[in-house]
Formats: structure tokens, sequence, C-alpha cells
């Protein structure tokens, strides 16, 4: 009775006790996803209590510093963790993920979340999946379960297998993650969280004044395009030359271009080489960029011409606003997608991509909501009030139900592994289940008749009865031979 009253009472004030949630975000594109979700913790006090750290790509000056576009959403950041190891390559991402390790146990041990929330499939976001997994801190992942065709899926997978909890953008992606033995219960199919502030805000009355901002008075709604294009990891090479061939096409198409700077990933700086080299920067028809916030992005999305690139948001985002996307290269290989995309998987050829803009620009698609209807950050504040912090902490793995297998040793195998010995010869007919010992296990004997069709079907018949008693005696027939120096005993 004791122990009842006890147990109630600790649910009883896990109930009351607000949710410490810790939403880490590493670059501008994750929290695009993130912010909604800051919004509406923050604006639930008594539910929820928020921590906020910053790492990754918004401390650095190249892309922006985007962190203080944070701080502009009056965002309390509880803690700056400076992560990138500068050099663009492989070797640097995998000594920032070292870096963000070595920093991030001393971050977490003094917030002490109930839940962190992590986002995708960035580098920076299996270090933080990695650190709180140790440190028996519960992990809810976003967007997990999804297909791009690069070395993020790796990444994206191995973050879920350390999550605790899941909040998926698409069906198909639900299926992923149940295929991948992901408890179903706790995966929640939400949507995509940038999706609720898009599809309220892109409609907005200013957005012409955003385009003059940002491309010049002169251009008008569907009149210009907007670039996109990072490295893909496991192609460098291949991914600068489609990003030389891309910059190529765009000058030769002779149309205003709004063109952001590529994420930190390794290839980077060559990308961001071969753009200076080719004046980019300094050209009539291209406005080279960092970062633009969030909502203005969407406005220039939203009404422009058509996108072009490898970014996610050209397959995701695009797609609420029937935007005309051209996507080049293998990128986002396996992302589901909406009609108004158009792939270059094979973008080899600087004509091949000059044809695809002919074909793309300044046409109108149907608005596509593949990736969430609006509502997702409602149904994922009302999953983290499902989180029962009495719960084991150790997650399970819902496997198929796979046959049971038997250990053998090799005595065990001789004694079970048989062959049929027949012995046709003499007034008897003889058959026996023999062991791979050499010890008959049984024996049948019949008079042997006086015709040949006889003695078959009198053999045939001692051999099925043989292999039917083999069965009750855990042998395994594995052939039959004529004759044996057993039988004639």
């Amino acid at each position: 009775m004791q122990r009842s009253r006890e147990n109630f009472e600790k649910m009883e004030n896990n109930m009351k006790r607000r949710l410490r949630v810790c939403v880490a975000t590493c670059n501008r594109a994750d929290y695009s996803k993130l912010a909604p979700i800051m919004f509406g913790i923050k604006a639930n006090p008594d539910l929820f209590e928020l921590e906020v750290v910053v790492l990754g790509s918004h401390l650095i000056d190249d892309y922006g510093n985007t962190f203080r576009m944070i701080e502009q959403d009056e965002f309390d950041i509880g803690s700056k963790l400076h992560t990138i190891v500068r050099g663009e390559d492989e070797a640097a991402m995998v000594e920032s993920v070292g870096l963000a390790l070595v920093k991030l146990p001393d971050v977490l041990h003094r917030l002490n979340p109930d839940v962190l929330v992590v986002h995708g499939d960035r580098f920076d976001a299996m270090a933080l999946a990695t650190a709180a997994a140790l440190m028996n801190i519960r992990i809810l992942h976003l967007e997990g379960g999804e297909v791009s065709g690069t070395i993020d899926d790796s990444i994206r997978h191995a973050i879920s297998k350390l999550a605790h909890y899941h909040a998926c953008c698409t069906r198909m992606a639900e299926r992923h993650l149940i295929a991948m033995c992901e408890d179903h219960s706790r995966i929640l199919l939400a949507g995509c969280p940038s999706y609720d502030k898009l599809l309220a805000a892109h409609k907005r009355d200013d957005y012409a004044d955003i385009i003059k901002a940002w491309l010049g008075d002169d251009v008008k709604e569907q009149e210009y395009i907007v670039a996109l294009q990072h490295p893909v990891t496991t192609d460098i090479k291949n991914s600068i030359k489609i990003y030389e061939l891309m910059l190529d096409a765009l000058i030769s198409f002779n149309k205003k271009t709004l063109i952001l700077f590529p994420n930190i990933d390794a290839g980077s700086k060559e990308m961001v080489r071969v753009m200076r080299k080719k004046g980019i920067e300094q050209h009539p028809n291209f406005q080279a960029v960092k970062h633009v916030p969030f909502d203005q992005f969407i406005q220039l999305v939203s009404h422009a011409g058509c996108m072009i690139g490898n970014s996610s948001c050209g397959v995701r985002e695009a797609g609420a606003f029937g935007t005309p996307v051209i996507n080049l290269g293998t990128r986002q290989t396996g992302r589901e997608t909406g009609e108004n995309v158009l792939h270059v998987r094979d973008a080899d050829t600087q004509n091949k991509i000059y044809h695809a803009l002919e074909l793309q620009f300044g046409k109108r698609y149907p608005c596509s909501k593949i990736y969430g209807d609006g509502n997702a950050v409602p149904r994922i504040l009302k999953f983290l009030q499902t989180i029962n912090l009495e719960e084991p902490l150790q997650k399970t793995f819902c496997f198929p139900p796979v046959k049971e297998c038997i250990s053998q040793d090799i005595d065990h195998i001789l004694e079970t592994q048989s062959a049929l010995a027949v012995d046709l010869g003499g007034t008897n007919l003889r058959v026996a289940i023999v062991s791979m010992k050499g010890k008959i296990l049984k024996k049948y004997t019949q008079a042997n008749p006086k015709t040949y069709e006889e003695r078959i079907k009198l053999i045939l018949q001692m051999c099925n009865e043989a292999f039917n008693d083999a069965v009750r005696l855990n042998c395994r027939i594995l052939g039959v031979g004529e004759k044996s120096a057993a039988l004639k005993t």
C-alpha cells in the first residue's frame, strides 16, 4: 500500500513538473525547422522550460554569424559552442565532431535537460546525439527516416538509432523508421515544422519590397532565380564540376539570380573558389549572399521564376508554393518530391542545365504538401507532454520474429546427420538409417519379392517409412546409398 502511494505521488509530481527541453541548433537550415518548435515551447511556460544551445556554423563569420537571428527572435542562448575546425574537407568534419564531443558534456551536464531535440542529418547533430545518448539524456530526433542518397543518410539513420523518440515528416519516413525496428509508439508523424511558418507567412503583402531589397528595384515577381548548391561529401570532385556548369548555365541564361553560399561541408571552399574565379560576386546579374533570414527567404523562393541547385529546400519547401525547381546531381536522390521538381541527376553539360532552365523558368505548379500541413508544432508539443520520465531510459528495438537457432557441437552433427543404406541382395531387402558415425539408428527388413516391379515398390515403401521415422528420431537424411557393411551384421 505504501509503495503504491509512493509511485502515485512520483507520477503526480512528474506531471506537475515542467519538462526541461534543450533545443540544439547547428546552422541556418536546421534553425528554420527548430524555431517554430522553440516558439511553441516558449509560449507554454507552464508546461516546458526551454534551453537553447548554439554551435556549428552559426558562430562563423564567413557563414553570416547566424546566431544573431536567434537572438533577434528573443531566445536566450544558454551556451555557444565553437565546434567547427576550419578546413572544409573530410578531416575537418571529423575533427569538428571530435571537438563538439569534447565540449558538449560540460554543457549538457550543466543544463541537465529531460529531452534534447536534435534535427536532421548534419555531422554536428551526430555529435549532439552521441553525447546525449552516452549521458543518458532522452533524445527527440526530427526528420528521421528520410532518404537523400548521400553520406547524410548514414548520419541521419545513425542519429535515429541513438534517439528515443522520433517526429518525422512523411508517411514514407514513418515506414522507414518502423522498418529500422524503431518502436512505433515512439514515432510521431508530425510533418515538417517549417511548414507551420511558411504556409502561414508566404502570402505577405510586402513580398515585392523583399524582392527589391535583395535583387534590385527593377526585378519583379517570377523574373529571377534562386540558386543554392552544396557539396556532396561522397563525390566532391563531381559536385564541384556540377557547380561550375550550373554557374556557366546561369550566366548564359541571363536572368537576375540570388545565389547563396554553400554550407560548410567538405568541398565548400573549392566551390566558393569557383564562384570567385568566375566573378559571380561582381557580376551584374548575380547577388551572392551568405544568409537570408528564413521569413524573407520564404518570400524569395515563393515568388521566384525557379529555384536551382541541390538544397533540400528545393524538394521540400518550394513544393508548398508550386515554385519550379531544377534539382542537380545526386544529393537529394531518394527524397519524396512533387511534380514541380525537374531532376538533372547526370548534370554533365552546361547545355543540359540550360535546357532545364528553359523548361522550368516562369512555370507554376500545383502546391504540394508532401512534407506537412502546417500543424506540426502542436503535434510535437503534445507528443513531448506524453514522455514519461519514469519509464526506463534504455530504448528497445522491435525486431521481427526470427527462427530460433540451436547451437550445435560436432558430436551432435555426426549423430543427427544420416544416410539411408539399402541392401538389394539375398533373400531379404534391408534398409537402415545410418548416422555419420556409422551407427545404425533404425533397421528395416522385408522378404525379397520375386518380381522386379514388386521389389522396387517395396523398397520405396521401406524408404518412405524410414524418412518418417527419421523426423521422430531428430535425424536429417542427407542421401541414399546402396549396401552397407553394417547391414550385413
